[in-house]
């Protein structure tokens, strides 16, 4: 067979994993990514299962135990931060709410970005226009590039568009569920003693902090529910946010 050109729209987790496989069977791979560079930031993953049994075929099991966050566990707290529940990160032989080996989603694009080789990756561009016969696919770019694929992959995420453009516009298929949630770096809390914390209201706010890698850092939660076309201000109003203060 010859050598197949491939496109993969998202150069995260699931973009850079698909990458290093193609190039492995001797596929040539573009990524284009619509950020200026890898991005940052973001919850923690867990290596657990299919997602563990992967990471160790690509020969990234070591790197990512020395990348991995150091937690005692998660504990449930109220709203005076007493805990009321916890669960240790050994509990279920490291299998439980909290796993044994847990990346930061950043942690983890960098490590994948590292072990991908002669992959072009295209930055700061996005796909504007697909056009697809039984030979390939035409893609035009955000940047005004024309170029031809023999398939194109989209691995870029909830709002993707790849799925918009080859499928269906993202409200035709997609149904709101009245959640919201965000993930930021905050500072360390040395209260939380390396566990992570989770703390739920009743009405549908929940908010938690749990350890950063990085001296000086941890990550923090904000989840709402809201009503179709609603504006969550509630939760500013009302002194919520004095739970990471």
């Amino acid at each position: 067979m010859k050598s197949r050109h491939i496109l993969i729209s998202g150069c995260s987790i699931a973009g850079l994993t698909c990458a290093y496989w193609l190039r492995r069977y001797g596929f040539t791979v573009t990524i284009v990514e619509i950020a200026e560079a890898p991005r940052s930031g973001g919850q923690a993953v867990d290596l657990r299962g299919a997602g563990r049994t992967v990471i160790e075929r690509m020969g990234l099991l070591d790197e990512a135990r020395m990348r991995s966050l150091d937690q005692e566990g998660i504990a449930w707290v109220d709203e005076h931060g007493r805990i009321r529940a916890s669960m240790a990160a050994d509990a279920f032989g490291g299998e439980g709410f909290v796993s044994e080996i847990e990346i930061l989603r950043g942690d983890l694009v960098e490590l994948l970005q590292a072990s991908v080789d002669g992959v072009d990756c295209l930055f700061d561009d996005s796909i504007v226009e697909l056009s697809q016969d039984a030979e390939g696919v035409d893609v035009v770019f955000l940047s005004g590039r024309r170029q031809r694929f023999d398939y194109v992959i989209g691995a870029d995420g909830l709002h993707s568009t790849v799925r918009s453009l080859a499928f269906a516009e993202e409200a035709d298929v997609v149904e709101p569920l009245g959640l919201c949630i965000a993930w930021f770096t905050a500072p360390a809390f040395a209260d939380c003693q390396g566990w992570y914390h989770n703390y739920n209201r009743r009405g549908g706010l929940a908010a938690s902090i749990r350890p950063g890698r990085r001296p000086g850092e941890s990550k923090a939660a904000l989840s709402f529910r809201v009503r179709s076309g609603e504006v969550p201000l509630w939760f500013s109003s009302r002194g919520d946010q004095d739970f990471f203060e």
